[in-house]
């Protein structure tokens, strides 16, 4: 049951951390208590990405949305005086009658006319005539906006200090547009507004572009979009809001991407005579020559005209999304070609559709859980070095990151669909750092556990090692090369019989403490203390070079440090102090040992097995360090032994050779000590040769060089019994241990 909590408790961080990953991304990128304006700015620069991207949709002839400029030429084709701005309106009552009887359906005049005529007021009346004879007029409108509260929340502020909105001829019919268009942040105008509301009078009015359409669909001229579910409704058409406000403009193109005529191609009829035909003495006549005129062409029919300036000292010149990126500052466009382009893209249903907030939430939900998966993949696969691992998963972000940004491009040109950008870039990049965070946190753990498991079974360089390299620790059961220490204090009961308890405890604790010390030294690992019993092995939780060499010459250090410091240890120095101690090397299982809420990390097996019983073994042959011929093979070259028995342990049925480990070949000493053991050694040969007799005379020698040498003395009775009773044919030498 455990397991399965710990289990679960895994997995559940891999929920977790996407969610808290999702969240800030949600609470960043959605404006929810604040909006970061450098994110929000490179949002709409990635809309002016996808524009360019898409480049410039060739409409001039298909388009339903004419524009008839006041330009330069114009100026120069109006004769003098009258070539001062602002021209008599009379002009204006000729071109609203020219292009009815051409049959257009719609004109919006982009120009503000507040105050009088100011050649004749006859003029203000006859294009207050015209205007209502035509009936199909929309004259420009302005509001005084208050700055400090433009564009909060897609919406706008509106003071107004006109009864008429800055143009005396919405007296005419009452058809006025309101021409301001909002930007953004940034200064770009990207969208337009359906209607804007006066707070002077609280009365709700239709911008220009949706004034010219309300006499096109032929609406009353206050006719106001509705709003639905996320869409302005109107004309048949549900028109999908971008803000609270505005919808989202579809440019086609640059400036000039719509028919262009100049003001005076339309006025020039054969009463008027522009500069040219003075000039020239000829009569051209552009609107109603019988031949080449505008008027006999059949453009203008069932068309929609918009009348503006394209003059740069008047001001009306915005940036605006579409640009042809051939140099900075080319995406400037007249105001009245943004009215066109939204006229149009209601014409023709071409609108932009921005992913709703609901779907870009769940889209960052899903690149949070996805990037933490994918970008985790690369993080658990030990076989890579880490900073390859950064690397790939550096590689796959920047790879999500572009294909999101095609993407965009892909649904912009194909679907007119708006996706975020930004959100789901920020989801990528958090799911990126949250799955770095976890893992450095995942890290910092494992060595927590690495350190606390082990900064007292190893030593700090091993520790320092595993941290570094944590791949090596197999924090699991696995099967390795091991070599085994077992020490255990000889007579330690009749020793602790004569001590206090403090003075006992005092005691264990300070030779415990020299005996770690000293394994840890040597790159040992403490396994675990019995009593005053020390176990420690070499070759794991990580290789160790020259284990078996090790593990002697820590044996060798234990002896001797015992020899140092006993007379520190006890009062009663007649009593010697030595320690058993035991040796094998063998593969074993070695790992995390227990269960589920306790376990050691350990080592198992019949090597373990046989390196306690060689230490138990050196009581029955007076030895100190017993190593087994397994040892022996990898430290030969090092190591001065000499045999000590061919034994079979009990429980097994296969013999082992042992032997008593006499120190190491660089140091002098243990040279010293080893060639006491030489009469031992000849005889142990001519014992194994069965010549008794003879080895019997050797094991003599050697008591008598070492009086009170145990194995000596075995060996010598052991002659005595066989050259009194022969062994049989098939004798090896092997004894045969009845104790653990």
């Amino acid at each position: 049951m455990n397991a399965i909590k710990n289990k679960i408790s895994g997995y559940s961080q891999y929920f977790i951390i996407p969610i808290i990953s999702a969240l800030i991304v949600i609470v960043v990128t959605q404006e929810i208590f604040f909006s970061i304006k450098p994110l929000k700015d490179l949002e709409l620069k990635y809309i002016d990405a996808r524009f360019l991207n898409r480049g410039r949709i060739l409409i001039k002839k298909s388009a339903d949305v004419i524009i008839l400029g006041i330009s330069q030429t114009d100026y120069d084709q109006i004769p003098n005086p009258m070539n001062t701005w602002p021209w008599p309106r009379s002009y204006f009552a000729k071109v609203i009658s020219h292009l009815k009887n051409a049959g257009v359906k719609a004109v919006g005049i982009d120009v503000i006319m507040a105050n009088d005529d100011k050649y004749s007021p006859e003029n203000d009346k006859v294009l207050m005539q015209a205007i209502r004879a035509s009936k199909n007029v929309v004259v420009a409108g302005v509001l005084d906006i208050n700055a400090e509260a433009q564009h909060q929340n897609g919406s706008y502020s509106i003071t107004d200090h006109s009864y008429n909105y800055r143009n005396k001829f919405i007296a005419a019919d009452s058809s006025i547009g309101i021409v301001q268009t909002g930007s953004d942040e940034d200064g770009i105008y990207r969208r337009y507004e359906p209607f804007v509301i006066s707070d002077a009078n609280k009365k709700v009015l239709p911008t220009f572009g949706f004034a010219v359409l309300n006499k096109y669909f032929g609406l009353k001229p206050d006719a106001i979009a509705s709003i639905e579910d996320g869409y302005f409704v109107q004309y048949g058409r549900k028109i999908p809001r971008y803000d609270k406000s505005s919808m989202l403009i579809n440019y086609y193109g640059p400036s000039g991407s719509f028919r262009y005529f100049n003001f005076t191609d339309v006025l020039d009829d054969e009463e008027f005579k522009t500069s040219d035909e003075i000039y020239y003495e000829t009569d051209i006549n552009s609107w109603d020559d019988p031949d080449v005129g505008l008027l006999q062409s059949g453009i203008f029919k069932n068309k929609i005209v918009l009348i503006g300036s394209t003059l740069p000292e008047d001001g009306d010149l915005y940036p605006v999304s579409y640009s042809p990126g051939v140099r900075k500052g080319d995406n400037l466009m007249w105001g009245v070609e943004i009215h066109a382009n939204a006229v149009q893209n209601i014409l023709w249903n071409d609108f932009l559709y921005k992913e709703s907030k609901s779907s870009e939430i769940f889209v960052i939900i899903i690149l949070s859980f996805l990037s933490f998966l994918l970008f985790s993949v690369f993080k658990i696969n030990r076989r890579l070095n880490p900073i390859v691992s950064e690397i790939f998963n550096l590689t796959l972000l920047s790879l999500l990151i572009f294909t999101t940004y095609l993407l965009g491009l892909r649904l912009f040109n194909e679907n007119n669909y708006v996706m975020a950008f930004i959100s789901p870039v920020a989801a990528l990049v958090s799911g990126y750092f949250s799955t770095t965070v976890y893992y450095a946190m995942k890290i910092l753990k494992q060595n927590a556990v690495i350190k606390g498991m082990f900064e007292h079974y190893v030593s700090k360089t091993l520790v320092g090692e595993l941290l570094s390299n944590p791949d090596k620790l197999s924090l699991g059961g696995e099967k390795k090369e091991i070599t085994t220490l077992f020490s255990d204090i000889e007579g330690f009961t009749s020793i602790s019989e004569n001590m206090e308890p403090e003075e006992l405890v005092e005691f264990i604790n300070g030779y415990l403490h020299i005996m770690t010390e000293i394994v840890l030294t040597n790159n040992g690992t403490l396994d675990k203390y019995l009593g005053d019993s020390l176990m420690a092995f070499w070759g794991a939780p990580i290789e160790v070079d020259d284990q078996e060499l090790k593990a002697c010459r820590t044996a060798i250090q234990m002896q001797k440090k015992i020899d140092e410091l006993k007379n520190n240890w006890i009062k009663d120095t007649k009593k010697p102090i030595r320690t058993r101690i035991g040796i094998n090397s063998s593969e074993v299982v070695v790992g995390n040992i227990g269960g589920n809420e306790r376990f050691d990390y350990t080592v198992m097996g019949d090597g373990v097995n046989l390196a306690s019983r060689l230490e138990g073994a050196n009581k029955l042959y007076g030895t100190s360090i017993m190593i087994s011929e397994f040892t022996y093979r990898k430290v030969a070259e090092h190591a001065l032994v000499r045999v000590v028995d061919k034994i079979i342990v009990q429980g097994k049925t296969e013999s082992i050779l042992v032997y008593e480990l006499l120190g190491l070949k660089d140091d002098p000493a243990s040279l010293d000590k080893y060639k006491l053991f030489d009469s031992f050694i000849k005889g142990y040969d001519t014992y194994m040769k069965r010549n008794f007799e003879e080895a019997k005379q050797h094991f003599q020698d050697s008591l008598n060089k070492i009086p009170n040498d145990k194995l000596s003395q075995i060996y010598l009775e052991r002659c005595e019994e066989f050259i009194l009773n022969p062994p049989p044919p098939d004798w090896e030498g092997i004894s045969r241990l009845e104790t653990k």
